[in-house]
Order: structure tokens, then C-alpha cells, then sequence
């Protein structure tokens, strides 16, 4: 079986969309890459700063199992997310 390639992801942020859990468990990442721990893949990096409540996780390392991502979407820079979310909650299509 022919693996596929990871995407590069190096310098991007990185937002998660969580299978099964609501809007407000999203996961925003700087510095994501993927990662082999035991037998499951892991997309891992720190918390991006502003995009968790009252920030008490900004900078912490954390790891989302793969196999748990329904969704993501990926960002040139923090700015260009911020942008984003930004003109989704102007034209209230923020999901």
C-alpha cells in the first residue's frame, strides 16, 4: 500500500475542526506537523495566542489524534486568521 504524503505545514496555523464535538472545542495551532506516537498519528504543535478563552493556553504544546479531525483548515498567519474570523462573525457566517 503506497502511503500518502503529509501536507507541509511548516509555518502555517493550522484550525481543527473536531469530529463530533460543537464549534467551541476547535483547535487553532502554530507550529503544526504531524507526529507517530504508539500506533496513532497525531497532528501536533502550541495553542496559537488569542484563540483560546482568556488565553490560558497560548504557547502550550498539545497533540489532536488524526483520526479525531473532521475538518481543518490552513492559514498563511495568525493575521490571516484573525482576518478571516473577523469578516465570517461581519457577515455572520462564522461556523
Amino acid at each position: 500500500m503506497n502511503s500518502m504524503p503529509f501536507p507541509d505545514l511548516q509555518d502555517k496555523i493550522v484550525l481543527i475542526y473536531l469530529a463530533n464535538q460543537c464549534d467551541e472545542h476547535n483547535v487553532v495551532l502554530e507550529n503544526p506537523r504531524f507526529e507517530q506516537q504508539g500506533d496513532k498519528l497525531f497532528i501536533v504543535g502550541e495553542f496559537a495566542e488569542g484563540t483560546t478563552a482568556n488565553d490560558w493556553a497560548a504557547g502550550i504544546h498539545t497533540a489532536v489524534a488524526w483520526s479525531n479531525v473532521e475538518q481543518y483548515l490552513v492559514f498563511n498567519s495568525l493575521d490571516e486568521y484573525f482576518n478571516r474570523v473577523s469578516m465570517a462573525h461581519e457577515n455572520q457566517t462564522l461556523q
